[in-house]
């Protein structure tokens, strides 16, 4: 029974932090989570996504999100994320409005480093708001090929407590793929503890005008569980190059309904040209 009972609580953690849910559970995974890879993201969201990413490139830059949870008349401002990255050290704020009014705050400070492809990195999470507790995230990413990347994160290192609900430590593995003169990527991912397969994430990113003053970006993810049923979509839309704005939307796992949409601004400048 109480090997049961685990087992229910691991499932629910993980349902809440790969679904990123509409109605904003005790537990809001940051929702760049939803629409990045972890071997396709290398500006100042990486710190939330895989801490490696901040070492790909000496760059620096700044992030804002601002999220709405049931758009239309009833939508409300439920999560905002503010970051920046400098040279591999960054740091990360997240706040959360859940449905009973509770307020949550993510503070995570993260660094990274890397070489000839190599980078690796670090990232603690310290969560506040009705809980205190601490995890950390390691993370790792290469470029085996010129197209193609992998890597991944080690996540909840820690198991931190929060709002009741523990976070179970969880496999990120990931790949990313470069197509058309890196105009197109391809990208798939997994979540593993060591109880069970949680689910998968596969993810097409296409870059349209690019050289151009402004260049159009498009997404589109799926997330399954274990069995590859759908447990979750997200597409979005950004302009921009080095100043980029954008707009996300998911859906649950019944693409009946939009849960929740995202605008964001990532603002980068890369010290050098990119490996």
């Amino acid at each position: 029974m109480a090997g049961g009972s685990a087992r229910r609580t691991v499932g629910l953690s993980l349902a809440l932090l790969l679904s990123g849910s509409g109605v904003f559970a005790q537990v809001a995974a940051n929702r760049a989570t939803r629409y990045l890879e972890p071997t396709d993201v290398t500006d100042a969201r990486a710190v939330w996504v895989n801490p490696a990413g901040l070492g790909r490139f000496p760059e620096a830059s700044l992030h804002l999100d601002l999220t709405v949870g049931d758009p239309g008349a009833k939508g409300q401002l439920r999560q905002l994320t503010l970051g920046f990255n400098s040279r591999g050290l960054s740091f990360g704020y997240q706040r959360d409005l859940f449905s009973d009014g509770e307020r949550g705050h993510t503070y995570r400070i993260g660094y990274a480093a890397g070489h000839a492809g190599l980078a690796a990195g670090f990232a603690a999470a310290l969560y506040r708001g009705a809980t205190s507790s601490t995890g950390w995230d390691l993370g790792i990413l290469y470029d085996w090929r010129p197209t193609l990347s992998l890597g991944g994160v080690i996540e909840n290192i820690g198991q931190p407590l929060v709002r009741g609900i523990t976070l179970p430590v969880t496999y990120v593995p990931s790949a990313t793929l470069q197509l058309a003169g890196r105009r197109v990527a391809l990208s798939a991912l997994g979540r593993l503890t060591s109880d069970e397969v949680a689910g998968y994430g596969f993810a097409l990113r296409a870059q349209l005008r690019s050289g151009t003053s402004l260049p159009i970006g498009l997404l589109a993810r799926l997330d399954t569980d274990h069995a590859l049923r759908r447990a979750g979509l997200a597409f979005g839309v950004s302009l921009g190059g080095e100043d980029t704005a954008g707009l996300v939307a998911t859906t649950t796992g019944d693409a009946g309904r939009i849960d929740a949409v995202s605008v964001y601004g990532v603002s980068t400048r890369r010290f050098t040209r990119a490996r």
